[in-house]
């Protein structure tokens, strides 16, 4: 049914939930330039209270594909592949008539990948996707460019002559690369490619069809290498420093210069979201058109002395999430917790496509209108030796060995100070309310 609304789901790789322009921040107002994703918060929803389900990329994403919190989807870390037995959303989109199509880095599927220069791998068809041009993303790229597997970044990269300059770029081990500008030329950086691919997705969809497209760019995700002229937007400014961070970080690991780096990778998707968004106007869909930007998990930037993410707190746990679109209130703010699987309940009741029953994903559709509307009271996360419960005033973390966590999200929005021997009632209730929603038992003993 063409009458069916379009989605373009824009999903970065590690983005932390206020650094955003558009947000505020408990840390200090970080001065990020992300003016496309502000525009697209001034005509949507801005949720404030979203979290992940599983700070971590293949867990996170097979939660959201498949509508379920952990461990349902029986992925605990990135060495595991997304259950291709059970609908996805995407699957149930094309079942009703959508064409469905994805391109970057997906992590649904990692450790099936083989090589593909096109970037359409047949596991894609059996999880949904009409079409589609997955790769591996910058560092991942790099370990398997050693390993002569060819995806279409890598061949890109062989064409322009550029495919040393990355290998050169990135260390053995791209993860441990310090913060420094990219060595490529702008247009060949992961994220700009990923974004021309996206819209080479969009104008061969068929024109009888709604379509989803999902972009993964696979930035912000460290290493944090945007190219030069994106750093030069940030001359003289300077960014909040850590909390609580450590005396001894990683050799490789400069809080200010990883800040300052972070918020350029930032603002070269923040561009490429811009050119998509222009595309949609171009060819008079976005009264059509919902658009949804929001990320797999966070990144701790050297608050509590971490960095990347699998860890419980705000930096790690909280993801942006702004919705635009039709019959979606301009401007509005949503403070009530909000699942990251949420996203696609709420993608499927748009689309008029019954949510499974099986789903702990719940639609807020109705936020859309009314961003005052109570979503949840309470947003659940799990990953394999921790999980917990996080409501607009108060955190609740249980680890398998240690003692429970209790904060004050309303007194200390830092997580500075446990107070869960202040409070045992409260943690009693937490407790239960996690037991019922993601029990340790259905994950395992070892986490399988």
């Amino acid at each position: 049914m063409k009458d069916q609304p379009n989605f373009l789901f824009l999903f970065p790789d590690q983005w932390r939930w206020d650094w955003l322009g558009c947000e505020d921040s408990p840390y200090g107002k970080v001065p990020v330039q992300t003016p496309n994703i502000d525009a697209l918060a001034e005509r949507g929803i801005r949720f404030s209270g979203c979290r992940t389900c599983a700070p971590l990329c293949s867990p996170a994403r097979a939660c959201l594909a498949l509508g379920e919190r952990p461990p349902g989807p029986g992925v605990p870390d990135n060495q595991h592949c997304t259950p291709l037995d059970r609908p996805t959303v995407f699957s149930l989109l094309r079942a009703s008539g959508y064409h469905t199509a994805t391109c970057g880095k997906s992590d649904l599927f990692k450790p099936l990948t083989e090589p593909s220069q096109t970037g359409y791998y047949p596991v894609m068809d059996t999880l949904g996707f009409s079409d589609g041009i997955d790769h591996h993303g910058k560092g991942q790229a790099v370990i398997y460019a050693r390993k002569g597997i060819d995806d279409p970044y890598i061949v890109l990269l062989k064409e322009q002559g550029e495919l040393q300059t990355h290998l050169d770029d990135h260390p053995p081990q791209p993860l441990e690369r310090a913060a420094a500008p990219t060595a490529l030329p702008d247009e060949l950086t992961t994220d700009a490619v990923t974004g021309r691919h996206a819209l080479k997705l969009l104008n061969r969809t068929p024109e009888n069809k709604p379509w989803c497209l999902w972009v993964n760019f696979p930035g912000p995700h460290d290493p944090y290498d945007p190219p030069a002229e994106l750093l030069s937007r940030y001359d003289g400014i300077a960014f909040p420093g850590a909390v609580a961070p450590t005396d001894d970080p990683p050799a490789y690991r400069d809080v200010e210069k990883d800040r300052l780096h972070y918020a350029a990778c930032c603002s070269h998707i923040d561009d490429e979201i811009g050119r998509l968004l222009a595309e949609v106007d171009r060819r008079g869909e976005r009264d059509n058109t919902v658009v949804v930007f929001a990320s797999d998990h966070g990144e701790m930037l050297g608050d509590h002395g971490r960095w990347q993410k699998s860890i419980w707190n705000e930096g790690s746990l909280r993801v942006p999430l702004i919705v635009a679109g039709p019959g979606v209130e301009s401007g509005g703010v949503s403070r009530s917790p909000v699942e990251l699987i949420d996203i696609s309940a709420t993608i499927l009741d748009l689309a008029g496509v019954k949510v499974p029953g099986t789903w702990d994903a719940k639609p807020f559709s109705s936020c859309l209108k009314n961003p005052a509307i109570e979503h949840r009271k309470y947003a659940v996360s799990q990953l394999e030796d921790w999980r917990c419960v996080t409501s607009n005033e108060w955190k609740y973390v249980e680890y398998r060995e240690q003692a429970p966590r209790l904060f004050d999200l309303s007194e200390d929005p830092q997580e500075l100070h446990n107070v869960a021997e202040k409070y045992p009632q409260r943690c009693a209730t937490f407790a239960h309310i996690l037991e019922e929603a993601s029990p340790w038992e259905r994950l395992g003993k070892d986490g399988v």
